[in-house]
């Protein structure tokens, strides 16, 4: 159908890098961003709210380069699906800095043995709204 967008809501728990391949397979048969030009590149990037060098630099990375985030939002207790549901565009700004974080392994160690510890505030690029989601859903509990 011309006109309208490939792009389709995800599930939270797939990253953004999976919508992004996945995307990239329902449009072109093992499309490598590599063998495009750059008008097309940027055409993609804007489909997916991405820069052409967010995208390319996206698409080397794994499919699970954001699992740290629903792990972090788990621990804080937030939905990712409701996220991703209700603000689709501050799940994938999300992910997309989750994905680039250069603290993946601190991440990960903390995680793993001081889930409740604040330290990570300090290295998670997400820190700042990962604490306004939360200070949201906890006011929405409250009735605030």
């Amino acid at each position: 159908m011309p006109g309208a967008s490939p792009f389709t809501p995800y599930s939270a728990y797939s990253s953004l890098i999976a919508a992004v391949r996945g995307w990239a397979r329902n449009r072109r048969r093992d499309l490598r961003l590599d063998e495009c030009v750059s008008y097309e590149i940027a055409r993609m990037a804007r489909e997916v709210g991405l820069s052409p060098s967010e995208l390319r630099r996206m698409s080397k990375l794994k499919p699970d380069a954001a699992k740290l985030l629903l792990e972090r939002m788990a621990a804080l207790h937030l939905d990712p699906e409701t996220l991703a549901k209700n603000d689709p565009s501050t799940m994938r700004d999300l992910q997309r800095l989750c994905s680039n974080c250069v603290s993946k392994k601190r991440c990960e160690r903390d995680l793993a043995s001081h889930r409740d510890d604040p330290a990570w505030r300090q290295y998670c690029p997400n820190a700042g709204t990962l604490d306004a989601l939360q200070f949201e859903a906890v006011n929405a509990r409250c009735g605030n």
